[in-house]
């Protein structure tokens, strides 16, 4: 029997170095889901839209409907870089036509999830870091998030960033030789392999260097120590300007939320919780009107 398609939400959660999607109806109710690659529009175009269609196939097909089936079916996504409005706008020209679309930093939608629509506070550490807060009159603020090149203080591509950067220093003999140089040339294949690796690189190959540095940091290396706790200080500064006060819940997500959130909550002097739910969920509860759409504080205030 073929699926009622009127009835369904797309909900794509697109991060830096995968992404995630969830088709539900309109009660919540999950009917498919999938899992894919990069969907950053703003730092690679096509990849994004490689990993879109990947996801949409994959639960068009889970539901026994043809994807070009789209003009029936609401589209909520939130991805990183999404924000900007010239990768937004060639992002949604290039994939189908769909009945209505929401779009949204995954920030802000992972902000949404995290305290179900309720005024909150959230800390990203995943592969690039922001911060978000929503405000009881609907508005937002997002510090950080600024991308792999002047931002993203403290997450995985930072981390590797200043892995290779050290490992760099020591092979021009700048710096000496450790075990985090010498496991940043094994993880990519030695010299050679991280010069070509340096050419054409994309944030995520830097991010797969992340658990590198924490495990040298782990193992008591000096160097990976320091870059662990410049990483912590970063996220615990980004904390502080959202002003979170004893009323408001502070939330953490993202792939190194574990390991990072409890010393910037000891940092804070105040808890920072296990978010309610995830960004899909937070794109279902934008689609359906049960939580306002991305209105940044910095935005409103220009246009005004």
């Amino acid at each position: 029997m073929k699926a009622m398609v009127g009835s369904l939400i797309f909900c794509v959660e697109g991060g830096g170095t995968k992404s995630r999607a969830r088709l539900v109806d309109r009660a919540g109710t999950t009917r498919a889901e999938a899992e894919g690659g990069p969907c950053n529009p703003s730092t690679g175009l096509d990849r994004a839209l490689a990993a879109f269609m990947t996801l949409w196939r994959h639960c068009m097909a889970t539901v026994g409907v043809d994807p070009h089936e789209s003009a029936d079916v609401v589209l909520s996504i939130g991805a990183a870089g999404l924000y900007m409005p010239t990768a937004r706008a060639k992002f949604l020209a290039a994939i189908p036509r769909f009945a209505q679309s929401f779009t949204s930093s995954d920030g802000y939608a992972a902000l949404i999830g995290a305290g179900g629509g309720k005024p909150c506070g959230l800390i990203v550490m995943g592969t690039g870091v922001a911060g978000h807060r929503l405000w009881p009159n609907g508005l937002s603020v997002q510090r950080d998030g600024w991308g792999w090149i002047g931002g993203d203080r403290g997450g995985g591509v930072w981390l590797g960033i200043k892995a290779v950067r050290h490992t760099l220093a020591v092979i021009d003999g700048v710096q000496q030789r450790d075990g985090l140089s010498d496991s940043v040339l094994a993880s990519v294949g030695g010299p050679a392999r991280l010069s070509v690796m340096m050419s054409g690189v994309t944030p995520d190959r830097f991010a797969a260097l992340a658990p590198v540095v924490l495990g040298a940091a782990a193992q008591g290396i000096h160097t990976a120590i320091a870059i662990r706790q410049q990483a912590i200080e970063h996220l615990t500064a980004l904390a502080g300007v959202l002003d979170i006060g004893d009323d408001d819940t502070s939330y953490a997500t993202g792939g190194l939320a574990a390991i990072f959130a409890p010393d910037v909550s000891n940092r804070l002097g105040h808890d920072i919780a296990t978010p309610e739910s995830d960004a899909m969920h937070g794109c279902y509860l934008i689609a359906t009107g049960r939580a306002p759409a991305e209105r940044l504080v910095d935005e409103v205030a220009q246009v005004s």
